[in-house]
């Protein structure tokens, strides 16, 4: 099914822990979320997703996350990891974002909870790509030249990058700094990129088999002239209706999905970008 698109507002953030399906448009980028959890009741935790923008559109950052806790932890976690965003929502650099994600994740293992995060930032004018990824699958990438799919697995991440995490060495509670996956590439026109969390990746296929990046991949590459996004959404579909006919309602299922595009920033929103600044960025999340 065809998702209608949406202007995505500056100064804005969006998402939350929500059975929906929503698009996108950003200057130089769409996206698309395909999100379902799987009942309204939080024990256990569950999945969580957010989409920023800046105050003139040119930054966009994703969040999502997997947290395994109590009803009570997950709100607090989810709530604070929600403003961590919105502190930083103008920052090219995602630095605090990710340290402030640890902090938490510290904090929360202390009460026995466990979870895995992906934070990425995309700026349109280089259209580069940055990413931190903590125990959360690897994203995929369409390069639309070579029309050829992708995982990107990046590199543990060093103390004195930019965009890395605080100090090596010391443990988060779930998982060393060094074992944070630092991901960087340049995107161009066309290119796909693919977040998704465990939930999605530990699924099944109709067949049976789990999801996995690998066998995403292979899936994705099996139909090489189709439309990607086409293709994308018609396995995404396949896999969160087959596992929600299964039964399967301990699940969450999120998958964020964006493709660089030629959109630049309206007149408008460059001119009222400095006044934005003045003001706090809109929450527009919902958290079941």
């Amino acid at each position: 099914m065809q998702i209608a698109p949406q202007r995505k507002k500056c100064h804005e953030v969006v998402g939350g822990r929500r059975t929906y399906q929503a698009s996108y448009d950003m200057p130089g980028l769409s996206t698309q979320i395909y999100s379902r959890h799987c009942d309204k009741c939080l024990d256990g935790g569950g999945e969580l997703h957010f989409l920023s923008s800046c105050a003139s559109g040119r930054i966009t950052r994703i969040m999502l996350a997997d947290i395994v806790g109590s009803s009570e932890v997950f709100k607090q976690l989810s709530c604070e990891m929600r403003h961590g965003l919105i502190r930083s929502i103008n920052s090219i650099w995602q630095n605090r974002v990710v340290a402030n994600v640890a902090e938490q994740f510290q904090k929360f293992a202390a009460r026995g909870g466990f979870g895995t995060a992906s934070v990425a930032t995309y700026f349109a004018p280089t259209r580069s790509f940055v990413m931190c990824n903590i125990g959360n699958p690897p994203p995929l990438v369409f390069r639309s030249a070579e029309r050829r799919w992708e995982a990107l697995l990046g590199e543990c991440d060093s103390p004195s990058d930019p965009d890395g995490t605080p100090e090596k060495g010391q443990l988060d509670g779930v998982f060393e700094k060094e074992e944070y996956r630092h991901i960087k590439t340049k995107l161009e026109i066309g290119d796909v990129v693919v977040i998704y969390g465990n939930g999605f990746a530990q699924s099944k296929f109709p067949g049976g088999n789990i999801v996995g990046h690998a066998r995403l991949i292979d899936a994705l590459q099996d139909a090489p002239n189709s439309c990607p996004l086409a293709r994308l959404e018609h396995l995404i579909g396949l896999v969160q209706s087959a596992n929600q006919s299964a039964g399967d309602s301990g699940t969450d299922s999120t998958v964020v999905v964006c493709k660089v595009t030629e959109t630049t920033v309206r007149l408008r929103d460059n001119l009222l970008a400095p006044f934005r600044l003045f003001k706090r960025a809109k929450d527009a999340t919902k958290l079941t």
